[in-house]
């Protein structure tokens, strides 16, 4: 190696020197690159008796946008510059600017001058061949101006191929909505690729489908990410991925995703974070469950019960409905022994118990009789949900649906108001043309959610009045008698949290008033009301409207 270097700015003998090799891409990797940066680097430590380190090393990360000094080696390097591990006078020893930083010349001209007013001489070992101190630069700026013209090329040269990408990417996304081609080989696990041609691949379903089917039926019928999980590691279901079986979290995630239903959402990469890129595009993939199932689930995940595991056998079939009638506030279970009586569950209020905004709700209501003399009268239940549906004529599904439909459109229009807006930071196009945009898709979020709120006053009206399969009559009575046979814990727990589904579509509320020591059982927000007292029916009413 030709020394091309001053006499004046040799080193002292053991002065480190820290050899950054940066690459972006695989084909470098496979290539000669990496070899000859570490070759140059070494070759001038030797010439110069320096201690070489050659441990700052970015393969595979981009200086484009910054990232190697916010993320990776390079960030590293400077967090040691400024926590005086590493002492002035040493070396960073580069094969061009352009590896130190790819973004635009301000930027990189900033990052360029931290490193040399911290003290540290950084050296490139290209074509250029130039040492950058400054003490060097004081006086001379002819070696400035060719760093800069240096900085200047390579973020020219990364914005070029940036766009080129974007460019390839907008017209790939533009031919899948086409449906004249597909973006990417990956697929969900329960889909397959196979390569036909160039961009395009036949998708088919795997046997993990039926999987996906039994996790969305399982939910419709009111078990919790807990519960499923259970379930498929008792019944040996395999998991998509992990060897370690099924989480919570992998089935909480799975519940809301739309490509269980054929729809694929592009992404595309924004300061180094994945996110949504245009509109989903609906039937990319064939579908593994059908629609109606798909919308019913978010339409009962988007209106649950009290969220965690409910004990090991399911304690209260009612949790999300009780509440005092004295302070509005939620009645929770307790383990006590009240009035002489032997350990039982009773449901007290929350408030009371906690000393705030309740001082009359003192009375422990005994959970058992209640639960009792509930499911008794399940029938009942059931012949005044099926009045009120023929009385009124209201398909509960049906709006269940028209809301998960309107969730789903709204999730859609507050993502391009996002992009909208991160496209008025960057300035990518007219400020006039995006702030147009801007004010139709508020118009249009404006528009849903007042169709939200019209649908939600509607359901509120018509709660549970047609519950569909799960509330076949004595549907409820049967999963009793079910529960009550089976000795398993976990068969127990499933039985009781799908009866707790099925309840929780025909009760609209539960109120325990403690001067009465009743309990009033509202269905269908308010058709029948039903009112208990020491486990026992005390009466049954119809509002007047229906008498007649």
């Amino acid at each position: 190696m030709q020394d091309d270097f001053s006499d004046d700015q040799l080193p002292l003998r053991q002065v480190r020197a820290y050899s950054y090799v940066r690459m972006s891409t695989r084909k470098q990797l496979r290539g000669d690159s990496l070899r000859r940066q570490l070759e140059r680097s070494k070759a001038f430590a030797d010439e110069h008796s320096l201690l070489l380190d050659d441990s700052l090393q970015d393969l595979g990360v981009s200086a484009w946008k910054g990232r190697n000094f916010k993320t990776g080696a390079l960030g590293r390097f400077l967090t040691m510059i400024e926590n005086g591990q590493i002492p002035k006078g040493s070396y960073l020893l580069i094969e061009s600017l352009d590896r130190l930083s790819r973004e635009a010349v301000p930027d990189a001209l900033t990052l360029f001058m931290a490193i040399i007013n911290a003290g540290i001489i950084i050296v490139t070992l290209g074509e250029d061949r130039q040492i950058y101190s400054r003490s060097g630069l004081n006086g001379d700026w002819t070696k400035l101006i060719i760093g800069l013209a240096v900085m200047s090329r390579g973020h020219e040269e990364s914005q070029t191929k940036s766009e080129r990408i974007r460019a390839v990417a907008k017209r790939k996304r533009e031919q899948a909505r086409e449906g004249k081609g597909h973006l990417t080989s990956i697929t969900p696990a329960w889909i397959d690729a196979e390569r036909i041609e160039a961009s395009r691949y036949a998708f088919t379903l795997n046997h993990h489908a039926e999987t996906v089917r039994a996790i969305y039926e399982m939910a419709a019928r009111g078990l919790g990410a807990t519960a499923i999980a259970r379930k498929l590691n008792a019944d040996g279901v395999p998991a998509f991925k992990s060897k370690d079986g099924w989480y919570q979290s992998i089935i909480k995630a799975l519940l809301s995703r739309s490509d269980v239903i054929g729809t694929f959402q592009p992404h595309s990469m924004q300061d180094g974070k994945r996110v949504p890129d245009g509109d989903p595009i609906p039937d990319y993939f064939p579908a593994a469950i059908d629609k109606d199932l798909f919308l019913r689930v978010q339409a009962m995940r988007s209106n649950p019960g009290q969220p965690g595991r409910k004990g090991n056998t399911f304690a209260n079939l009612f949790t999300g409905l009780c509440h005092c009638t004295h302070c509005g506030g939620p009645m929770t279970m307790k383990m006590s022994r009240v009035k002489g009586n032997e350990n039982g569950r009773y449901l007290v209020c929350a408030n009371y118990v906690r000393g705030h905004r309740c001082k009359n709700g003192r009375r422990h209501f005994r959970y058992e009789p209640f639960e009792a003399a509930v499911l008794d009268h399940v029938k009942e239940l059931n012949l005044a949900e099926s009045l009120a549906a023929r009385r009124c004529g209201v398909d509960n599904e049906e709006t269940d649906d028209r809301v998960a439909a309107l969730k789903l459109d709204l999730d859609a229009i507050m993502r391009k108001e996002q992009r909208l807006l991160a496209a008025l930071e960057d300035g990518d196009s007219s400020i006039t043309t995006i702030v147009d945009l801007l004010k139709q898709r508020q118009q249009q979020r404006h528009e849903i959610e007042r169709q939200l709120q019209h649908v939600a006053k509607e359901k509120a009206s018509h709660q549970a009045w047609h519950a569909g399969p799960a509330l076949e009559t004595d549907h409820v009575g049967r999963l009793r008698e079910a529960w009550e046979r089976t000795a398993n814990v976990d068969s127990r727990y499933l039985l009781r949290a799908e009866a707790h589904a099925a309840i929780r579509e025909l009760i609209s509320d539960i109120g325990f008033d403690t001067e009465t020591t009743g309990v009033t059982v509202v269905i269908a927000n308010g058709i029948v009301v039903f009112q208990f007292i020491d486990g026992k029916l005390a009466f049954r009413a119809l509002p007047i409207a229906f008498t007649a």
